[in-house]
Protein backbone atom coordinates (compact mmCIF):
# COMPACT_ATOMS: atom_id res chain seq x y z
CA UNK A 1 0.00 0.00 0.00
CA UNK A 2 1.18 3.50 -0.79
CA UNK A 3 1.22 6.36 1.69
CA UNK A 4 -1.34 8.98 0.70
CA UNK A 5 -2.42 12.07 2.62
CA UNK A 6 -6.08 11.59 1.74
CA UNK A 7 -6.13 8.41 3.82
CA UNK A 8 -5.85 10.51 6.97
CA UNK A 9 -9.32 11.89 6.34
CA UNK A 10 -10.90 8.44 6.22
CA UNK A 11 -12.08 6.62 9.33
CA UNK A 12 -12.56 2.87 9.00
CA UNK A 13 -14.32 0.55 11.45
CA UNK A 14 -12.88 -2.92 12.03
CA UNK A 15 -15.14 -5.38 13.83
CA UNK A 16 -13.02 -7.84 15.81
CA UNK A 17 -9.50 -7.32 17.09
CA UNK A 18 -7.80 -10.72 17.01
CA UNK A 19 -5.47 -12.10 14.31
CA UNK A 20 -7.34 -10.81 11.22
CA UNK A 21 -8.67 -7.64 12.87
CA UNK A 22 -5.39 -6.52 14.39
CA UNK A 23 -3.56 -7.20 11.14
CA UNK A 24 -6.10 -5.17 9.15
CA UNK A 25 -6.09 -2.31 11.68
CA UNK A 26 -2.29 -2.23 11.77
CA UNK A 27 -1.93 -2.16 7.98
CA UNK A 28 -4.51 0.62 7.72
CA UNK A 29 -3.00 2.67 10.55
CA UNK A 30 0.52 2.43 9.16
CA UNK A 31 -0.79 3.82 5.89
CA UNK A 32 -2.41 6.87 7.43
CA UNK A 33 -5.97 5.66 7.89
CA UNK A 34 -7.64 6.25 11.22
CA UNK A 35 -9.24 3.10 12.57
CA UNK A 36 -11.78 2.18 15.23
CA UNK A 37 -11.58 -1.46 16.35
CA UNK A 38 -14.82 -2.67 17.93
CA UNK A 39 -14.23 -5.71 20.15
CA UNK A 40 -17.04 -7.60 21.88
CA UNK A 41 -14.77 -8.75 24.72
CA UNK A 42 -12.62 -6.82 27.16
CA UNK A 43 -9.49 -7.88 25.29
CA UNK A 44 -9.00 -8.53 21.58
CA UNK A 45 -7.23 -11.88 21.67
CA UNK A 46 -10.14 -14.08 20.58
CA UNK A 47 -9.35 -17.76 20.36
CA UNK A 48 -5.70 -17.16 21.17
CA UNK A 49 -7.02 -16.47 24.69
CA UNK A 50 -10.12 -18.64 24.82
CA UNK A 51 -9.75 -21.28 22.10
CA UNK A 52 -6.28 -22.58 22.92
CA UNK A 53 -6.26 -24.64 26.14
CA UNK A 54 -4.08 -22.84 28.66
CA UNK A 55 -1.25 -25.39 28.59
CA UNK A 56 -0.17 -23.44 25.47
CA UNK A 57 0.57 -20.41 27.66
CA UNK A 58 3.99 -19.55 26.17
CA UNK A 59 2.57 -19.62 22.66
CA UNK A 60 -0.49 -17.64 23.82
CA UNK A 61 1.66 -14.92 25.37
CA UNK A 62 3.80 -14.51 22.25
CA UNK A 63 0.72 -14.24 20.04
CA UNK A 64 -0.89 -11.74 22.45
CA UNK A 65 2.25 -9.62 22.45
CA UNK A 66 2.08 -9.42 18.68
CA UNK A 67 -1.58 -8.34 18.72
CA UNK A 68 -0.80 -5.68 21.37
CA UNK A 69 2.01 -4.21 19.28
CA UNK A 70 -0.34 -3.85 16.34
CA UNK A 71 -3.27 -2.29 18.20
CA UNK A 72 -1.20 0.09 20.33
CA UNK A 73 -0.94 2.67 17.54
CA UNK A 74 -1.90 6.38 17.59
CA UNK A 75 -4.14 5.94 14.54
CA UNK A 76 -6.15 3.13 16.19
CA UNK A 77 -9.00 3.58 18.67
CA UNK A 78 -9.77 0.35 20.49
CA UNK A 79 -13.36 0.09 21.72
CA UNK A 80 -13.82 -2.91 24.06
CA UNK A 81 -16.95 -4.62 25.38
CA UNK A 82 -18.91 -3.45 22.35
CA UNK A 83 -20.73 -6.08 20.35
CA UNK A 84 -21.94 -4.99 16.94
CA UNK A 85 -25.49 -6.21 16.52
CA UNK A 86 -26.22 -5.92 20.24
CA UNK A 87 -24.60 -2.82 21.74
CA UNK A 88 -24.54 -1.02 18.39
CA UNK A 89 -26.97 -1.84 15.59
CA UNK A 90 -25.06 -2.82 12.45
CA UNK A 91 -27.18 -0.72 10.08
CA UNK A 92 -26.81 2.22 12.46
CA UNK A 93 -23.04 1.77 12.28
CA UNK A 94 -23.17 1.70 8.48
CA UNK A 95 -25.64 4.53 7.93
CA UNK A 96 -25.16 6.95 10.81
CA UNK A 97 -21.68 6.79 12.28
CA UNK A 98 -19.87 8.18 9.23
CA UNK A 99 -17.21 5.54 8.60
CA UNK A 100 -15.80 5.43 5.09
CA UNK A 101 -15.74 1.65 5.27
CA UNK A 102 -16.49 -1.21 7.67
CA UNK A 103 -14.37 -4.35 7.75
CA UNK A 104 -15.76 -7.51 9.35
CA UNK A 105 -13.02 -9.50 11.08
CA UNK A 106 -15.20 -11.12 13.72
CA UNK A 107 -14.25 -14.64 14.71
CA UNK A 108 -16.38 -17.76 14.76
CA UNK A 109 -17.74 -18.15 18.28
CA UNK A 110 -21.02 -19.96 17.70
CA UNK A 111 -20.85 -23.72 18.16
CA UNK A 112 -22.61 -25.74 15.50
CA UNK A 113 -25.77 -27.17 17.03
CA UNK A 114 -25.64 -30.77 18.07
CA UNK A 115 -27.52 -32.66 15.31
CA UNK A 116 -30.12 -34.38 17.49
CA UNK A 117 -33.61 -32.98 17.92
CA UNK A 118 -34.54 -31.63 21.39
CA UNK A 119 -30.98 -31.95 22.70
CA UNK A 120 -30.67 -28.20 23.32
CA UNK A 121 -32.79 -28.39 26.46
CA UNK A 122 -29.83 -30.10 28.17
CA UNK A 123 -27.47 -27.28 27.21
CA UNK A 124 -25.05 -26.20 29.95
CA UNK A 125 -26.28 -29.06 32.11
CA UNK A 126 -25.61 -32.48 30.58
CA UNK A 127 -24.66 -30.98 27.19
CA UNK A 128 -21.63 -28.69 26.93
CA UNK A 129 -20.30 -27.09 23.79
CA UNK A 130 -16.62 -26.83 23.00
CA UNK A 131 -16.26 -23.03 23.08
CA UNK A 132 -17.87 -22.76 26.51
CA UNK A 133 -15.81 -25.68 27.84
CA UNK A 134 -12.43 -24.26 26.81
CA UNK A 135 -13.35 -20.79 28.08
CA UNK A 136 -14.24 -22.31 31.48
CA UNK A 137 -11.10 -24.44 31.53
CA UNK A 138 -8.87 -21.45 30.79
CA UNK A 139 -10.43 -19.05 33.30
CA UNK A 140 -12.02 -21.03 36.15
CA UNK A 141 -9.01 -20.38 38.41
CA UNK A 142 -9.57 -16.59 38.29
CA UNK A 143 -10.98 -15.02 41.46
CA UNK A 144 -13.32 -12.79 39.46
CA UNK A 145 -14.41 -15.42 36.93
CA UNK A 146 -18.12 -14.87 36.22
CA UNK A 147 -18.62 -17.34 33.38
CA UNK A 148 -20.39 -20.67 33.35
CA UNK A 149 -19.11 -23.41 35.64
CA UNK A 150 -18.96 -27.04 34.66
CA UNK A 151 -18.30 -30.32 36.47
CA UNK A 152 -16.47 -32.96 34.45
CA UNK A 153 -17.97 -36.41 35.00
CA UNK A 154 -16.98 -40.02 34.52
CA UNK A 155 -17.78 -41.63 31.15
CA UNK A 156 -18.05 -38.29 29.37
CA UNK A 157 -18.84 -38.59 25.67
CA UNK A 158 -17.15 -36.21 23.21
CA UNK A 159 -18.52 -36.03 19.67
CA UNK A 160 -16.27 -34.57 17.00
CA UNK A 161 -13.08 -35.00 15.04
CA UNK A 162 -9.80 -33.23 14.43
CA UNK A 163 -7.37 -31.48 16.74
CA UNK A 164 -10.04 -29.40 18.47
CA UNK A 165 -11.89 -32.50 19.66
CA UNK A 166 -8.60 -34.00 20.84
CA UNK A 167 -8.05 -30.90 22.98
CA UNK A 168 -11.53 -31.38 24.44
CA UNK A 169 -11.00 -35.04 25.34
CA UNK A 170 -7.60 -34.15 26.82
CA UNK A 171 -9.26 -31.53 29.04
CA UNK A 172 -11.77 -34.11 30.26
CA UNK A 173 -9.17 -36.76 31.09
CA UNK A 174 -6.72 -34.30 32.66
CA UNK A 175 -9.45 -32.89 34.90
CA UNK A 176 -10.62 -36.35 36.00
CA UNK A 177 -7.14 -37.72 36.66
CA UNK A 178 -5.93 -34.60 38.47
CA UNK A 179 -8.93 -34.73 40.80
CA UNK A 180 -8.76 -38.46 41.52
CA UNK A 181 -5.01 -38.45 42.09
CA UNK A 182 -5.58 -35.93 44.85
CA UNK A 183 -8.71 -37.51 46.36
CA UNK A 184 -7.59 -41.15 46.18
CA UNK A 185 -3.83 -40.82 46.66
CA UNK A 186 -3.23 -37.36 48.12
CA UNK A 187 -1.03 -36.53 45.12
CA UNK A 188 -1.28 -33.00 43.72
CA UNK A 189 -0.08 -32.85 40.11
CA UNK A 190 -0.66 -29.67 38.11
CA UNK A 191 -2.38 -29.88 34.73
CA UNK A 192 0.70 -28.61 32.87
CA UNK A 193 2.70 -31.62 34.06
CA UNK A 194 -0.08 -34.06 33.18
CA UNK A 195 -0.51 -32.55 29.73
CA UNK A 196 3.19 -32.50 28.94
CA UNK A 197 4.12 -35.95 30.23
CA UNK A 198 0.83 -37.67 29.52
CA UNK A 199 -1.45 -39.48 31.93
CA UNK A 200 0.23 -42.82 31.30
CA UNK A 201 3.70 -41.48 32.23
CA UNK A 202 2.47 -39.63 35.32
CA UNK A 203 0.79 -42.76 36.67
CA UNK A 204 3.89 -44.87 36.02
CA UNK A 205 5.96 -42.26 37.86
CA UNK A 206 3.85 -42.78 40.98
CA UNK A 207 3.47 -46.54 40.43
CA UNK A 208 -0.32 -46.25 40.14
CA UNK A 209 -2.61 -48.36 37.95
CA UNK A 210 -5.29 -46.37 36.16
CA UNK A 211 -7.98 -48.68 37.59
CA UNK A 212 -7.07 -47.55 41.11
CA UNK A 213 -8.41 -44.07 40.33
CA UNK A 214 -11.92 -45.37 39.65
CA UNK A 215 -12.32 -43.26 36.50
CA UNK A 216 -14.67 -44.05 33.64
CA UNK A 217 -12.69 -43.15 30.53
CA UNK A 218 -13.96 -40.42 28.23
CA UNK A 219 -15.12 -41.63 24.82
CA UNK A 220 -14.39 -39.75 21.60
CA UNK A 221 -16.97 -40.65 18.97
CA UNK A 222 -16.21 -39.83 15.33
CA UNK A 223 -18.28 -40.35 12.20
CA UNK A 224 -15.29 -41.60 10.22
CA UNK A 225 -12.20 -43.66 11.10
CA UNK A 226 -8.91 -42.53 12.59
CA UNK A 227 -7.47 -42.67 9.07
CA UNK A 228 -9.95 -40.02 7.92
CA UNK A 229 -9.36 -37.68 10.85
CA UNK A 230 -8.15 -34.30 9.51
CA UNK A 231 -4.86 -34.49 11.39
CA UNK A 232 -2.61 -34.78 8.36
CA UNK A 233 -3.40 -33.63 4.84
CA UNK A 234 -1.86 -35.21 1.78
CA UNK A 235 0.88 -33.28 0.00
CA UNK A 236 -0.70 -34.00 -3.38
CA UNK A 237 -3.72 -35.67 -4.95
CA UNK A 238 -1.84 -38.87 -5.70
CA UNK A 239 -3.15 -42.11 -4.18
CA UNK A 240 0.23 -42.70 -2.52
CA UNK A 241 0.22 -39.29 -0.83
CA UNK A 242 -3.39 -39.66 0.33
CA UNK A 243 -2.69 -43.10 1.77
CA UNK A 244 0.45 -41.85 3.55
CA UNK A 245 -1.54 -38.99 5.12
CA UNK A 246 -4.19 -41.43 6.35
CA UNK A 247 -1.56 -43.60 8.00
CA UNK A 248 -0.11 -40.53 9.75
CA UNK A 249 -3.53 -39.47 11.03
CA UNK A 250 -4.19 -42.96 12.37
CA UNK A 251 -0.80 -43.07 14.07
CA UNK A 252 -1.33 -39.65 15.66
CA UNK A 253 -4.76 -40.62 17.02
CA UNK A 254 -3.36 -43.83 18.48
CA UNK A 255 -0.58 -41.87 20.19
CA UNK A 256 -3.16 -39.61 21.81
CA UNK A 257 -5.20 -42.58 23.02
CA UNK A 258 -2.07 -44.15 24.48
CA UNK A 259 -0.94 -40.95 26.17
CA UNK A 260 -4.25 -39.66 27.57
CA UNK A 261 -6.11 -42.97 28.09
CA UNK A 262 -9.46 -42.22 26.46
CA UNK A 263 -11.49 -44.49 24.18
CA UNK A 264 -11.99 -43.86 20.47
CA UNK A 265 -15.20 -45.01 18.78
CA UNK A 266 -15.20 -44.60 14.98
CA UNK A 267 -17.89 -44.81 12.29
CA UNK A 268 -20.74 -43.61 14.50
CA UNK A 269 -23.13 -40.68 14.31
CA UNK A 270 -25.45 -39.31 17.03
CA UNK A 271 -29.05 -40.39 16.54
CA UNK A 272 -30.96 -39.83 19.78
CA UNK A 273 -30.75 -39.86 23.55
CA UNK A 274 -32.22 -41.35 26.69
CA UNK A 275 -33.28 -39.39 29.73
CA UNK A 276 -34.63 -39.80 33.23
CA UNK A 277 -36.27 -37.09 35.36
CA UNK A 278 -35.40 -34.47 32.71
CA UNK A 279 -31.70 -35.41 32.81
CA UNK A 280 -29.65 -36.87 29.98
CA UNK A 281 -28.65 -40.44 30.79
CA UNK A 282 -27.34 -41.72 27.48
CA UNK A 283 -26.64 -40.96 23.82
CA UNK A 284 -27.84 -43.26 21.05
CA UNK A 285 -25.53 -43.63 18.04
CA UNK A 286 -26.03 -45.21 14.65
CA UNK A 287 -23.20 -47.11 13.02
CA UNK A 288 -22.17 -45.96 9.55
CA UNK A 289 -19.95 -47.14 6.74
CA UNK A 290 -17.90 -45.19 4.22
CA UNK A 291 -18.87 -45.57 0.58
CA UNK A 292 -16.68 -43.55 -1.76
CA UNK A 293 -15.82 -41.21 1.16
CA UNK A 294 -19.53 -40.66 1.83
CA UNK A 295 -21.05 -41.55 5.18
CA UNK A 296 -23.83 -44.13 4.82
CA UNK A 297 -25.92 -45.02 7.90
CA UNK A 298 -26.29 -48.75 8.48
CA UNK A 299 -29.97 -49.64 8.83
CA UNK A 300 -31.11 -50.88 12.26
CA UNK A 301 -27.59 -50.71 13.68
CA UNK A 302 -27.78 -48.60 16.84
CA UNK A 303 -26.03 -48.59 20.20
CA UNK A 304 -26.24 -46.52 23.37
CA UNK A 305 -23.48 -45.04 25.49
CA UNK A 306 -24.61 -44.34 29.04
CA UNK A 307 -23.38 -40.92 30.15
CA UNK A 308 -24.27 -37.93 32.27
CA UNK A 309 -22.16 -35.54 30.21
CA UNK A 310 -21.99 -34.97 26.46
CA UNK A 311 -19.53 -32.51 24.92
CA UNK A 312 -20.10 -31.36 21.35
CA UNK A 313 -16.94 -30.54 19.39
CA UNK A 314 -18.25 -30.41 15.84
CA UNK A 315 -17.03 -26.95 14.84
CA UNK A 316 -17.83 -23.25 15.11
CA UNK A 317 -19.28 -20.62 12.82
CA UNK A 318 -19.35 -16.80 12.94
CA UNK A 319 -22.28 -15.34 14.83
CA UNK A 320 -24.81 -13.82 12.47
CA UNK A 321 -25.22 -10.05 12.72
CA UNK A 322 -28.67 -8.60 12.13
CA UNK A 323 -28.64 -6.39 9.03
CA UNK A 324 -26.34 -8.69 7.04
CA UNK A 325 -27.45 -11.42 4.66
CA UNK A 326 -26.42 -15.04 5.13
CA UNK A 327 -26.61 -18.19 3.06
CA UNK A 328 -27.04 -20.96 5.59
CA UNK A 329 -24.22 -20.28 8.07
CA UNK A 330 -22.05 -18.24 5.69
CA UNK A 331 -22.03 -14.51 5.15
CA UNK A 332 -23.42 -13.66 1.71
CA UNK A 333 -20.76 -12.13 -0.50
CA UNK A 334 -20.89 -10.38 -3.86
CA UNK A 335 -19.91 -12.21 -7.03
CA UNK A 336 -17.15 -14.71 -6.37
CA UNK A 337 -17.17 -13.87 -2.68
CA UNK A 338 -13.65 -12.49 -2.30
CA UNK A 339 -14.18 -9.81 0.37
CA UNK A 340 -17.14 -7.68 -0.82
CA UNK A 341 -20.20 -8.16 1.40
CA UNK A 342 -23.50 -8.45 -0.46
CA UNK A 343 -25.84 -5.42 -0.55
CA UNK A 344 -23.16 -2.94 0.59
CA UNK A 345 -20.59 -0.87 -1.27
CA UNK A 346 -18.40 -0.07 1.73
CA UNK A 347 -18.61 -3.24 3.85
CA UNK A 348 -15.90 -5.85 3.51
CA UNK A 349 -15.15 -9.17 5.24
CA UNK A 350 -11.83 -10.86 5.96
CA UNK A 351 -10.60 -13.97 7.83
CA UNK A 352 -13.13 -16.20 9.59
CA UNK A 353 -15.90 -13.73 8.77
CA UNK A 354 -15.60 -15.01 5.19
CA UNK A 355 -14.42 -18.59 5.61
CA UNK A 356 -16.64 -19.50 8.55
CA UNK A 357 -13.89 -21.71 9.94
CA UNK A 358 -14.01 -21.32 13.66
CA UNK A 359 -11.31 -23.37 15.34
CA UNK A 360 -7.67 -22.38 15.32
CA UNK A 361 -6.92 -25.96 14.39
CA UNK A 362 -9.36 -25.94 11.45
CA UNK A 363 -7.44 -25.33 8.26
CA UNK A 364 -6.68 -27.37 5.18
CA UNK A 365 -3.30 -25.66 5.23
CA UNK A 366 -2.36 -27.12 8.60
CA UNK A 367 -1.91 -30.61 7.25
CA UNK A 368 1.24 -29.67 5.38
CA UNK A 369 2.92 -28.97 8.71
CA UNK A 370 1.81 -32.09 10.58
CA UNK A 371 4.80 -34.35 10.10
CA UNK A 372 6.04 -37.63 11.51
CA UNK A 373 8.21 -35.58 13.89
CA UNK A 374 5.08 -34.16 15.50
CA UNK A 375 3.69 -37.62 16.05
CA UNK A 376 6.90 -38.97 17.52
CA UNK A 377 7.04 -36.04 19.94
CA UNK A 378 3.31 -36.09 20.78
CA UNK A 379 2.58 -32.69 19.26
CA UNK A 380 5.18 -30.75 21.24
CA UNK A 381 4.74 -27.08 22.00
CA UNK A 382 7.54 -26.12 19.60
CA UNK A 383 5.99 -28.01 16.71
CA UNK A 384 2.50 -26.74 17.47
CA UNK A 385 3.82 -23.18 17.64
CA UNK A 386 5.61 -23.66 14.34
CA UNK A 387 2.33 -24.72 12.76
CA UNK A 388 0.21 -21.99 14.39
CA UNK A 389 2.62 -19.20 13.45
CA UNK A 390 2.65 -20.50 9.88
CA UNK A 391 -1.15 -20.71 9.94
CA UNK A 392 -1.47 -17.15 11.27
CA UNK A 393 1.04 -15.91 8.71
CA UNK A 394 -1.19 -17.39 6.00
CA UNK A 395 -4.13 -15.46 7.45
CA UNK A 396 -2.11 -12.24 7.65
CA UNK A 397 -0.83 -12.64 4.10
CA UNK A 398 -4.40 -13.03 2.85
CA UNK A 399 -5.53 -10.01 4.89
CA UNK A 400 -2.68 -7.94 3.48
CA UNK A 401 -3.67 -8.94 -0.04
CA UNK A 402 -7.32 -8.06 0.61
CA UNK A 403 -6.45 -4.78 2.33
CA UNK A 404 -4.38 -3.60 -0.62
CA UNK A 405 -7.47 -3.85 -2.83
CA UNK A 406 -9.82 -2.44 -0.18
CA UNK A 407 -7.56 0.60 0.28
CA UNK A 408 -7.71 1.37 -3.43
CA UNK A 409 -11.50 1.30 -3.30
CA UNK A 410 -11.79 3.37 -0.13
CA UNK A 411 -9.40 5.97 -1.53
CA UNK A 412 -12.04 6.74 -4.17
CA UNK A 413 -14.78 7.19 -1.57
CA UNK A 414 -16.02 10.61 -0.57
CA UNK A 415 -13.95 12.25 2.17
CA UNK A 416 -15.88 12.81 5.40
CA UNK A 417 -16.31 16.39 6.60
CA UNK A 418 -14.78 17.39 9.95
CA UNK A 419 -18.19 17.24 11.62
CA UNK A 420 -18.54 13.54 10.78
CA UNK A 421 -15.03 12.81 12.02
CA UNK A 422 -15.85 14.59 15.27
CA UNK A 423 -19.04 12.55 15.60
CA UNK A 424 -17.04 9.33 15.44
CA UNK A 425 -14.64 10.67 18.05
CA UNK A 426 -17.49 11.77 20.32
CA UNK A 427 -19.35 8.48 20.13
CA UNK A 428 -16.29 6.36 20.82
CA UNK A 429 -15.23 8.71 23.63
CA UNK A 430 -18.61 8.20 25.30
CA UNK A 431 -18.06 4.43 25.29
CA UNK A 432 -14.54 4.91 26.64
CA UNK A 433 -15.78 7.17 29.41
CA UNK A 434 -18.48 4.69 30.47
CA UNK A 435 -15.85 1.95 30.72
CA UNK A 436 -13.13 4.14 32.25
CA UNK A 437 -10.89 3.43 29.30
CA UNK A 438 -7.80 5.62 28.93
CA UNK A 439 -5.16 4.07 26.67
CA UNK A 440 -4.84 0.68 25.04
CA UNK A 441 -1.72 -0.16 27.04
CA UNK A 442 -3.31 0.75 30.38
CA UNK A 443 -6.54 -1.08 29.52
CA UNK A 444 -4.69 -4.31 28.74
CA UNK A 445 -2.63 -4.04 31.91
CA UNK A 446 -5.78 -3.52 33.99
CA UNK A 447 -7.78 -6.35 32.40
CA UNK A 448 -5.29 -9.10 31.61
CA UNK A 449 -6.46 -12.22 33.48
CA UNK A 450 -4.58 -13.86 36.33
CA UNK A 451 -2.53 -16.60 34.72
CA UNK A 452 -2.74 -20.10 36.13
CA UNK A 453 0.94 -20.79 35.45
CA UNK A 454 1.89 -17.73 37.50
CA UNK A 455 -0.42 -18.80 40.33
CA UNK A 456 1.19 -22.23 40.41
CA UNK A 457 4.67 -20.72 40.29
CA UNK A 458 3.90 -18.46 43.23
CA UNK A 459 2.33 -21.33 45.19
CA UNK A 460 5.38 -23.51 44.57
CA UNK A 461 7.72 -20.69 45.64
CA UNK A 462 5.77 -20.14 48.88
CA UNK A 463 5.92 -23.86 49.74
CA UNK A 464 9.70 -23.83 49.42
CA UNK A 465 10.48 -20.61 51.32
Amino acid sequence: MIENGTFKKHYIAVIGGSISGSEAASLLAKNGFRVVVFEMNKLPYGKIEDGLPNWHFKLRDRQIEEIDKKLNHPNIRFVPNTKIGDDIDFLDLVNNWGFSAIILANGAWVDRKFPVKNMERFRDRELIYQNSLVNWFNHKHERNYLGKNYFIKNNTVVVGGGLASLDVVKIVMIELVKKQLYLKKGIDVDLFTIEKKGIDSVLKEYNIDFEELNIGKAKLVYRRTAREMPLKSSNSDSLESIEAAKKVSEKLLNKYVEKYLFEFIPLSIPYGFTEENDKLTGVIFQKVKLNNHKIVPIENNFFEIKTNLLISSIGSIPEQISGLEYEYSSLKMKGNGDYHVAEFDNVFAIGNAVTGRGNIQESKLHGKHMTEVIIDKHLTEDKFEEWLINHNNQIKAKVKEQLASIVLEVNDFKIQPKSIIQQILNKTSQIHKAQRYTTYKDWVKKNIPIRLEETLKNTYSCKHL
